[in-house]
């Protein structure tokens, strides 16, 4: 339907098809209803205002004129007309004339008050010593009114909506705390046919477009969605778990009824590289100094690295963007190359990469730094250098664990994006999340939303 304006003139009001609806709405009143004050009016409209979508600028200004209007204005009879002057109300809520004008043209286009003007386009009024009206021209809050039973009707079904909302998005939140609970146990029992990074990022996409829904069908379309992964999820774990039990059979190591029977077991942790060692200064058998090339520990922290399976491809796993090549075509050539070129970026003292070299080898001095620099990255370390130079005093005194260092690394690294799951917080946008979602929804299935 089109919109149709009048437009009188220079110094008139305009009318149009919602000003002449609300017009109409004015002309309907007679009076509030017994045990009905214009008191309860303003509250039933605060309360629905929000779920009609009414600004808060318009709530404040419809409060402050009410303030002018008095119990008797809204018998039947009368008209509840407040005739304060432009000056007066743009003092009273803090604003120019101008945006006031404006902010009454958008009232009356919402149906909430209406104009009664008189002939020289002035608000003016009196009352008789009962206090009622004698005339009035100014601002009509009849529609108010008029509009009581709507108010409570809107204002109880939002209320109800309300609680089933909330009741949803408390679902919303245990099914992705139960899918993280879930991909957490995946990663860390190293469960393969699921794609873990990708169940992540499509539920962080789905819940953060959830936050500021009040559609109950799209809100209740996700619940269900999300609910459903984690019990797939849940079937997956326990198929997989059942097979891992069915396939696991004790084995004898040695004839039954024979005692003091001795069982085998096995570790997946590499042997430790013999090689000799003094303090500081690393060497090797042949006392020809340090090589590189050399693929047995020449030093205390070098064997702690291989103890722990910290090779070329673990490390840049672990920090691949300080890495210049593919986990796959790593070498310690490399981690050392790199390692040099993060000493000027980190700001790390030469002498001190030096003594690292002298103490861990040039392999361990390298690691060191990677671990270093990853650290400062992520914003657990403040000054590289001195923080170098303690891992440093360590290594000197035999305390420095630089292989657990490393696999603390790969928890953190592999646990983070569970944690961003699980407390809802996510540093990246929408954007990062979604593309990344889309890259992954051929692995990961049918789409949550």
């Amino acid at each position: 339907m089109n919109s149709i304006t009048f437009a009188p003139g220079a110094g008139h009001r305009r009318v149009d098809e919602r000003t002449a609806s609300t017009g109409r709405i004015a002309e309907g009143f007679s009076g509030l209803p017994e045990r009905v004050s214009h008191r309860h009016v303003l509250t039933a409209f605060k309360r629905a205002a929000p779920y009609i979508g009414v600004p808060s600028r318009l709530v404040h200004a419809v409060d402050t004129l009410m303030s002018w209007s008095r119990e008797v204005d809204w018998s039947e009879g009368q008209r509840p007309i407040v005739f304060p002057s432009n000056e007066t109300l743009s003092q009273k809520l803090g604003i120019g004339i101008r945006q006031l004008q404006k902010l009454l043209n958008s009232a009356t286009r919402w149906g909430l008050v209406a104009h009664r003007d008189s002939a020289n386009g002035k608000r003016i009024g009196a009352r008789g010593k009962d206090g009622r009206l004698i005339y009035a021209y100014g601002i009509d809050l009849s529609p108010l009114g008029v509009r009581y039973d709507e108010f409570v009707r809107i204002a109880d079904e939002g209320t109800e909506a309300d609680l089933r909302i909330n009741v949803l998005r408390k679902r919303l939140t245990a099914a992705r705390r139960r899918i993280s609970s879930l991909v957490q146990l995946i990663i860390d029992e190293e469960i393969g046919g699921v794609d873990a990074t990708g169940i992540i990022e499509s539920t962080q996409l789905a819940t953060h477009q959830m936050r500021k829904v009040r559609d109950e069908r799209l809100l209740q379309a996700c619940v269900s969605k999300l609910e459903g992964h984690a019990a797939a999820l849940d079937e997956r774990i326990r198929t997989v778990s059942g097979r891992d039990n069915e396939e696991r059979e004790p084995v004898k190591d040695s004839p039954s009824g024979v005692l003091n029977d001795t069982h085998y077991t096995t570790t997946k942790q590499p042997p430790i590289a013999k090689a000799t060692y003094c303090r500081g200064l690393a060497r090797n058998s042949s006392e020809r100094g340090y090589d590189v090339r050399n693929n047995e520990p020449q030093s205390e922290v070098e064997a702690d690295l291989a103890h722990h399976g910290v090779d070329p491809s673990f490390i840049a796993a672990v920090a691949p963007e300080f890495i210049s090549c593919p986990p796959e075509q790593m070498t310690w050539g490399i981690i050392i190359g790199d390692a040099e070129r993060l000493i000027a970026q980190a700001a790390i003292p030469a002498n001190v990469w030096r003594e690292a070299c002298r103490l861990m080898g040039q392999k361990g001095a390298a690691a060191s730094v990677i671990a270093t620099a990853h650290k400062h990255v992520r914003g657990d370390v403040d000054r590289p250098g001195a923080y170098l130079r303690g891992m440093n005093k360590n290594a000197a005194s035999g305390k420095l664990n630089l292989g657990r260092t490393f696999h603390g690394l790969k928890d953190h690294a592999k646990r983070q994006p569970v944690r961003s799951l699980s407390s809802s917080s996510d540093l990246r946008s929408v954007g990062q999340l979604l593309a990344t979602a889309l890259r992954s929804g051929s692995r990961v299935g049918p789409a949550l939303l």
